[in-house]
């Protein structure tokens, strides 16, 4: 059961107390004075604490303030008498979890103190959680054989520990959240808040409510004042997805928010200070949308402070063995099967096929090939038919694959267009790819203007 101390200048109402608790099992202190109880605090692990609020010298708010500092998770209960109300309520400001008004008989103290006792197991399961998913999820457990990866791993680590504001860069599918995240497991934040932002996702208006927050009556329908998520994220970290889609006017309020760590929510005048570090990530050249206009110098200046580019699947192809075998045995197990690897057929088409969704993509496909194996060896008829039509659209690829894997994802995205009379919206359902990242593929290959072409026919 649990340690605790009673702390009463009353002799009679420490024995009362600690009989009936020790009677529940729970072992017991008693200490006569707030002088008395401080010292037992500075020697001893206590679990809960049941303290007078009104003693001569040392008073029981001058013990809860010292149990905060010593102890920060350890409950304090207040016990007062009626006059003293006022004391109470500010004990509770201080930090207490509660208060006992004398006198009071067993079952409320036997329920009071149960109730603390649940909030501090519970504190501590969520902690030990969060403990077990830092190391799971920390930036040493992300899986890269690569020597480009290897690096920009260490670098995240290096990183992790700073203040600075990072801008996480690659292709839809890579992992920019993954990275940020771990970024936050291992940095000294990572008890504190991560909060993840598309910015993507929402319209201008919306999106600037949802980073700052609003007062009641700013546009309709804002009914109530509301945090934002930059003040929900305060003394943790706040990841901003896709960074490139925020409007000129929404970057300006972002730059004075990382310049001055001051926010205004929407139609109020008072600012608000917070300390946030700051995480973005974009699959976008921010350097030409900044020539086209699009997108601030002084902000990218401001992001960019730590750049980190997450290279393609396509360009560390040693990733992809370990990577899949970690989602087999990930899925294998989920789906409570004895799964043990793939054919050798299936690993040689994995480790060529140019992957255009990246990661994201690579799981898709081995969560696909899992489902549909029924024994205990993922065969190539297991996987997804994008798979399976790699190995008869791309030329030459059951004689053996050369050229590098660029060319090789050249072949493959260009067979897919001739085959769906290069419809843009077929064309990229069967590759995984968004429309913008097969714009910028085929910019890459001089042959946009095909594309451009054939969309603007009818039909297309």
């Amino acid at each position: 059961m649990a340690k605790i101390l009673v702390v009463d200048d009353d002799k009679h109402v420490r024995h009362s107390i600690g009989l009936t608790l020790k009677v529940d099992g729970h072992d017991v202190d008693a200490a006569r004075s707030g002088e008395a109880a401080i010292r037992m605090l500075d020697t001893q692990i206590y679990d809960l604490v049941i303290c007078d609020l009104v003693m001569e010298q040392t008073s029981g708010i001058d013990v809860l303030r010292h149990s905060r500092q010593v102890y920060p998770d350890v409950e304090v209960i207040m016990m007062t008498a009626f006059a003293s109300i006022d004391n109470a309520v500010e004990a509770m400001r201080e930090g207490a979890y509660d208060y006992l008004t004398k006198p009071f008989n067993e079952d409320v103290l036997r329920m009071t103190v149960a109730k603390a006792l649940e909030r501090n197991e519970l504190r501590n399961k969520v902690r030990n959680l969060e403990r077990n998913m830092r190391e799971q999820f920390g930036v040493e457990n992300i899986i890269a054989a690569n020597p480009r990866m290897q690096r920009l791993l260490r670098n995240a680590i290096s990183v992790a520990h700073t203040d600075s504001t990072i801008l996480i860069t690659g292709e839809s599918g890579t992992g920019k959240e993954l990275i940020a995240r771990a970024i936050h497991d291992t940095s000294r934040h990572s008890e504190k808040p991560f909060i993840a932002v598309n910015c993507g996702a929402l319209p201008e208006n919306l999106l600037e409510s949802e980073l700052f927050g609003h007062v009641k009556g700013a546009f309709t329908g804002a009914i109530s004042n509301k945090k934002g998520l930059v003040e929900e994220a305060n003394g943790g970290t706040l990841f901003l997805d896709e960074i490139a889609e925020t409007s000129l006017t929404l970057q300006v309020k972002l730059l004075r928010f990382i310049q001055e760590g001051e926010i205004r929510r929407v139609g109020e005048n008072t600012t608000r200070h917070v300390k946030v570090r700051l995480i973005a990530a974009t699959n976008k050249d921010l350097k030409q949308a900044m020539a086209e206009n699009l997108f601030r110098e002084d902000l990218y200046y401001r992001l960019s402070v730590i750049p980190l580019h997450i290279p393609p699947l396509r360009e560390r192809p040693e990733d992809i063995p370990l990577l899949a075998q970690h989602f087999l045995k990930l899925y294998a197990r989920r789906f409570d099967k004895n799964i043990k690897t793939f054919s050798k057929e299936t690993s040689n088409t994995m480790l060529n096929y140019p992957w255009p969704g990246n990661v994201r993509e690579l799981i898709n496909t081995v969560e696909h090939g899992v489902a549909m194996c029924h024994g205990d060896k993922i065969e190539l008829n297991d996987m997804p038919q994008s798979l399976i039509e790699y190995t008869e659209i791309v030329p030459g690829f059951r004689e053996g694959l050369t050229g590098s894997l660029a060319e090789v994802e050249k072949n493959y995205i260009l067979k897919v267009l001739q085959d769906t009379h290069w419809n843009q919206k077929r064309a990229c359902a069967i590759l995984g790819l968004s429309k913008t990242t097969l714009y910028r593929r085929l910019k890459q290959y001089g042959i946009q203007a095909r594309l451009m072409q054939t969309t603007s026919s009818p039909g297309r």
